[in-house]
């Protein structure tokens, strides 16, 4: 039976056949190739078209992966190239999502992707323990978000906020994502103008926004905050991965369509807060 396959691959008698990023542009490469052999695989189950003989969505793993030390010992030391900070979501599978394997990926998960005492605290030590081989950071939110919708709802109708039925740990959860759903308030202020949270579309067009501001919040944050990166040659990058194309690009398609080639694309953490804001003006502007 002919099926279409999504494989992780290993050749033992070919150990090296995926070296390691040479460099953060390497390491960003990589992980925009990954996400679209993935997304290829997606529409190939979506369309229900069979791969011909040999399975064409391939991950080749090297033997480091395995335990092929080259010290023998049979515990592979992590040697991950990117530290990813992503949402719990069960929808996303980071690792699948960039088509990465074993050992390449140091991933983070929380609910909403915010930056919590817990994922600091992975992600110095990452930074710190897995120098050597770590040469980005990315931060990925997705479409759909359930904590950044909640945030959303919560900031249209404050007193939800303050009901007993919602938990301490949500609420903090939502506190993280606050900011990042007010800068997107002001940019739909600033583009659609001062009727715009009376649009019929305006909760659905905040919440897409505040996705990607969340995402780009904490890659700032990351940027800013971490003196380890300011003295590395380590890259923050940001993203968000969309549900329905299986596409990780920033910013996300609204409605215009490029070409293909530009659909994947991590973009880099904002520098400062002019582009933070300027990035919500962009969004207001995409999804009016």
């Amino acid at each position: 039976m002919k099926t279409i396959d999504y494989i992780y691959r290993f050749d033992p008698k070919n150990t090296s056949v995926k070296p390691a990023p040479l460099d953060a542009e390497h390491a960003k490469r990589e992980l925009e190739v990954g996400n679209r052999m993935f997304a290829d695989w997606m529409n190939s189950c979506q369309i229900g078209s069979l791969s011909p003989g040999e399975p064409r969505y391939v991950i080749e793993c090297t033997g480091l992966n395995f335990g092929h030390t080259p010290t023998g010992d049979d515990v592979p030391r992590q040697d991950p190239f990117a530290i990813v900070v992503g949402c719990s979501d069960a929808r996303v599978p980071i690792e699948m999502v960039f088509g990465q394997g074993f050992n390449e990926l140091f991933v983070v998960r929380v609910a909403g992707n915010v930056l919590a005492d817990e994922c600091w605290g992975s992600i110095d030590y990452a930074l710190k323990e897995l120098s050597e081989s770590v040469k980005l950071v990315v931060v990925m939110g997705h479409s759909g978000c359930g904590a950044v919708t909640a945030a959303v709802d919560a900031y249209l109708d404050p007193k939800e906020y303050s009901l007993d039925s919602m938990s301490l740990g949500v609420k903090s959860i939502l506190r993280h994502i606050f900011v990042s759903v007010h800068r997107a308030a002001m940019g739909f202020l600033e583009v659609w103008g001062p009727d715009a949270p009376s649009s019929p579309c305006y909760r659905a067009a905040l919440i897409e926004s505040a996705v990607c501001l969340n995402a780009a919040s904490a890659a700032h944050s990351v940027r800013a905050a971490n003196d380890r990166i300011r003295h590395a040659d380590v890259r923050v990058l940001y993203g968000v991965y969309d549900l329905r194309s299986h596409h990780v690009c920033m910013p996300p398609l609204c409605t215009h369509v490029p070409e293909r080639d530009t659909l994947i694309n991590l973009a880099d953490a904002p520098k400062d807060s002019a582009e933070f804001e300027a990035l919500a003006r962009e969004m207001a502007v995409r999804l009016k």
